[in-house]
């Protein structure tokens, strides 16, 4: 045997034996000795919703509050003001004397609420309560009105127990100023809240073009019909002129000077002008019936 057909054979033989192992391995596959199958999962895309879109929420007005008992300190009040508070550490620190981690990014500095010294509107309960509702203006310090009454109270009760040293209250003036002030006793009303792409929808409803004024048909052969056929040049510049006057359905008037005011460049040929009163009444008569209101979708139906 040849040197060449030696080769030949050993590479067949290879291939042979190579062959018989994968049909070896593929039937021990088969019968469950494989490993684990590789399984693939769809990537999942975290959404973050839109925070300007939620759903209607209508306005309350809830009971009015006992400011004698808003007053009174009890551990489960200053507990509840602690808490609270731990949304403030971060410019007013822990302890309350200004020294919290952003406390350096702000000029002026946070309050430090275990001295009497400095206070911009004061340190007694009432003073607290509407630093904390209103804010203070120039400096860090928002306003935190949102919060209800009862939260306000633990909050301004809590940030005086950080100061050892009289507050000087007066609680009957005290509450006698904030009623006056707020209302507090009368009840507090929430407002509506109307999400953006919603209040978005009805602005564009009400800003939208009013559609052109409906001609009437040649068939129709009134008197208002024919005066509307000849007089108005542009039912659609004349509907726009006509949606800026409210009145002019309900005042005829008013109507006959939106239609001879600029003519023809409202619409109107000049030939208004020259109308009587029984015509004007004819017309007006018309245009109202063919022209829907605001808010409507259908004109009413025309009168010939």
């Amino acid at each position: 045997m040849s040197e060449d057909t030696k080769k030949v054979v050993a590479v067949a033989g290879g291939a042979v034996v190579a062959l018989g192992l994968a049909i070896l391995v593929g039937a021990w596959l088969m019968q469950g000795h494989a490993t684990h199958r590789m399984s693939y999962r769809e990537a999942t895309r975290t959404t973050h919703p839109d925070p300007t879109v939620f759903k209607t929420v209508v306005g309350k007005t809830k009971p009015g509050v006992d400011l004698h008992k808003m007053f009174a300190v009890t551990p489960a009040v200053l507990a509840h003001g602690k808490q609270l508070f731990a949304a403030c550490t971060a410019c007013h620190g822990a302890n309350g004397k200004g020294d919290g981690p952003a406390a350096v990014a702000l000029k002026p500095p946070p309050r430090n609420f275990t001295s009497p010294k400095g206070w911009t509107r004061g340190y007694n309960l009432a003073d607290i309560f509407v630093t904390i509702t209103e804010g203070v203006k120039g400096t860090g310090m928002g306003a935190f009105g949102t919060l209800s009454p009862e939260d306000r109270f633990a909050l301004a009760h809590y940030v005086q127990s950080l100061g050892k040293f009289d507050h000087d209250d007066d609680p009957d003036a005290e509450m006698a100023t904030l009623d006056a002030r707020y209302h507090l006793s009368k009840g507090v009303h929430t407002p509506n809240k109307v999400a953006v792409p919603t209040v978005m929808k009805h602005e564009e409803a009400e800003f939208a073009a009013p559609p052109p004024v409906a001609m009437p048909p040649a068939s129709a052969t009134g008197l208002g019909a024919t005066l509307c056929r000849r007089l108005v040049a542009d039912p659609v510049r004349a509907a726009e002129v006509l949606s800026q006057v409210p009145d002019w359905r309900d005042d005829l008037n008013v109507f006959a000077r939106a239609a001879m005011a600029d003519t023809p460049r409202n619409g109107f040929r000049a030939a208004v002008a020259t109308l009587n009163g029984a015509q004007w009444k004819a017309f007006h008569d018309e245009l109202v019936a063919v022209t829907p209101r605001p808010g409507h979708n259908e004109a009413g139906a025309a009168k010939h």
